[in-house]
């Protein structure tokens, strides 16, 4: 028999007081505890009181016990508990919280406003999601008897992807763990001691001299804004969050999205999908929203006239295509197929080249060797390929891409593909087929890489290609047992669809640049 606060509970042994107390819907409130964590018992906000003992107790590091008699609510708690969150507010920026203006504030000032040093919670990028804020309303906190302490430590700004301000850190500890137990990575520990005890590396390294990897697991952890991804730390609130599964390299990494204003703006370990031990890698993890923000994305259709690319709309450059198809035999026609191209993309390109009779299917640069051994005429690529140059018989390219890449100089023909956050479909990966689910729409023009296929397609009056959505593509693909292969992109491959990922990241490509002797960069 276990009892809290006058309820006899369920509870399992080896469980602390504080996981069985939200076992059972009954809320301890604690600032350093995190489900992933192994209990710490830094901010000591969880004290509670069990009968039999002297003093008070840490709920996130005792152990239940048969026929304990726990309280967690008691007047006397209550005052303890007010007088540690005292303590933790003297030495962080709390001034917006016991304000009595902080509501009228709060709604004349929605957004985040961004500032240099974080000076209140009005300043914070963290504001709409810290968890000291949620304490302070639960405790009804109103005032500090205090001084505030603010510790003047610069904001570290040298490394890429994120922001440290350690003035905002309340030592929870959460970073160290995630770092050491998770990651197991041991680059965050505590330095110093005493009234100067704070965060950092051992012997003050900045991040990119370590073996940091960059996951950002510690700022998913941090309560406060003490961590704070720098891409999309002013940002605010995300508008909408959805899951989808990465497709820069074959591990099948789940994510959370963050999306606003129809962009995306951040990206996380899916908190759900448990398979994932630990987190994303640095391209996951921040790369992708400077990525396939970049305003050099391609967008509109384009055919040359006249020595230059003009654009063009989707019918037209779908004609233009299916004549110049009309005009080779298939002999003399090649398609390259990216690693980057969903299932569904892949399959209806394979059932494109089968009823033209096309059998030159390129997957990899080596087998562009295949152009001057056949004599080939036509290339329709879907990646930015290099040399292309030194292929004579070539032309015609077609380039079906992202971004103006290797190729798109000698192209007659441009056609703005949509990124795998822009789409609907599957994606072979080490844990099977995944599922890519479309958070955002693709820039003005651009499409799905199956739906510019089927324009072509319909253009040259083949049958099979009026695919509504790729639910129908799927459809036919379990009707036909086509088996899909897993991509052979590994973690550290650089690029995607043909373009250096470090070209669009800047932050990224300090990393690379800064880790160029390693043979992993992260």
């Amino acid at each position: 028999m276990l009892v809290i606060n006058g309820r006899q509970v369920r509870y399992i042994k080896g469980k602390t007081i504080l996981e069985t107390a939200r076992d059972n819907s009954i809320h301890i409130p604690s600032l350093c505890a995190h489900e992933r964590l192994p209990s710490f018992g830094a901010c000591r906000l969880c004290m509670v009181k069990v009968n039999g003992t002297s003093g008070f107790m840490n709920a996130c590091t005792t152990p239940v016990k048969d026929d304990m008699i726990i309280t967690t609510d008691s007047l006397e708690i209550k005052k303890l508990r007010r007088a540690i969150f005292e303590l933790i507010l003297s030495e962080h920026p709390s001034s917006c919280m016991v304000c009595d203006q902080a509501a009228h504030c709060d709604k004349l000032n929605s957004g985040v406003m961004k500032a240099g040093v974080i000076t209140g919670c009005h300043t914070c990028p963290n504001r709409e999601m810290c968890e000291v804020r949620i304490v302070a309303d639960e405790l009804n906190f109103k005032s500090i008897r205090f001084p505030m302490f603010y510790k003047e430590l610069p904001i570290e700004r040298t490394d890429p992807f994120f922001d440290r301000d350690y003035n905002l850190c309340i030592h929870c500890g959460r970073c160290v763990r995630v770092c050491q137990d998770v990651e197991g990575a041991n680059i965050l520990v505590f330095t110093k001691r005493g009234h100067d005890t704070k965060v950092g590396t051992s012997f003050e390294k900045p991040h990119i001299d370590t073996d940091c990897k960059f996951c950002g697991q510690c700022i998913d952890v941090c309560p406060t804004g003490a961590l704070s991804a720098r891409g999309q730390k002013w940002y605010d609130c995300p508008d909408d969050q959805f899951r989808t599964t990465c497709m820069l390299c074959n591990k099948g990494c789940r994510f959370e999205v963050d999306v606003k204003w129809d962009r995306i703006v951040g990206m996380r370990p899916d908190p759900d999908y448990k398979t994932l031990k630990t987190g994303i890698c640095v391209k996951g993890r921040f790369c992708i929203p400077v990525l396939f923000n970049n305003v050099e994305r391609l967008k509109f259709p384009r055919m040359l006239k006249n020595f230059k690319l003009y654009p063009t709309n989707w019918d037209e450059v779908s004609l233009y295509i299916a004549e110049m198809f009309e005009k080779y035999p298939p002999s003399k026609i090649a398609i390259y197929l990216s690693n980057f191209l969903t299932n569904e993309a892949e399959y209806v390109f394979l059932k494109f080249a089968e009823q033209l009779e096309i059998t030159t299917i390129l997957r990899k640069p080596e087998d562009l060797e295949q152009i001057t051994k056949k004599g080939i005429t036509v290339l329709y690529t879907t990646e930015g390929l290099p040399n292309l140059k030194k292929y004579k018989s070539l032309k015609h390219i077609i380039f079906q891409e992202v971004f103006p890449s290797e190729g798109y100089d000698l192209a007659e023909v441009i056609l703005p593909a949509a990124t795998f956050t822009e789409q609907f479909g599957t994606y072979t990966t080490k844990r099977g087929p995944m599922p890519i689910q479309k958070i955002v729409k693709a820039p003005d023009l651009a499409l799905e890489d199956w739906k510019i296929v089927c324009k072509i397609a319909k253009e040259l009056d083949l049958t099979g290609f009026d695919f509504i959505d790729t639910d129908e593509i799927d459809q036919e693909i379990g009707r036909m047992k086509y088996q899909t292969e897993i991509k052979p992109v590994d973690e550290y491959y650089l690029k995607y669809r043909g373009t250096p990922i470090a070209e669009k990241v800047p932050d990224f490509d300090l990393l690379l640049k800064a880790r160029k002797d390693r043979e992993k960069p992260w």
